[in-house]
This record gives C-alpha cells, structure tokens and sequence, in this order.
C-alpha cells in the first residue's frame, strides 16, 4: 500500500507545481503592484486596447517615464 500512495502524492505534488507556474506570475504582478512598481506588460495591453492609434513605448521608455513622474526631476531626499 505505501508504493500506491507515493505514486498518487507525485501526481498531488506535479498538481501543486502546475498550478503555483500558473499563479507565479499573478503574484508577482500583485507584489510589484503593493511595492509601486509599474507593470509594462499591462500597460502595453491596455495601449493596444483602449488606445489603437497611440505610439507603444519601449520599455525603457516606460520606466524613465515612470521614474520621472514618481521622483521629479530634483533630488529624492533632502539631505
């Protein structure tokens, strides 16, 4: 009996990788979200959607853009 119940804990186990490859990226994409990181991928989805005509930036464009309107163009401390 002990054989039969490896052999279905390794399809239990594949299960579990299976579906934590598929919410890996979710996850990582909420934790860039809580930290304030932008997300390019959705952001170049939601260009081609809602915004067909305008120009896709690069995404180092993207991130410059991004750091520019978080931090401004002065120093990000005081001191």
């Amino acid at each position: 009996m002990r054989g039969r119940r490896n052999v279905g804990n390794v399809g239990k186990v594949r299960n579990v990788a299976r579906m934590m490859l598929l919410t890996l990226p979710t996850f990582l994409t909420f934790l860039r979200r809580v930290a304030g990181m932008p997300d390019y991928v959705a952001h170049v989805e939601h260009l081609r959607r809602c915004h067909p005509g305008q120009p896709v930036p690069t995404e180092r464009q993207f991130y410059d853009e991004f750091t520019r309107a978080r931090y401004g163009d002065g120093p990000t401390r005081c001191c």
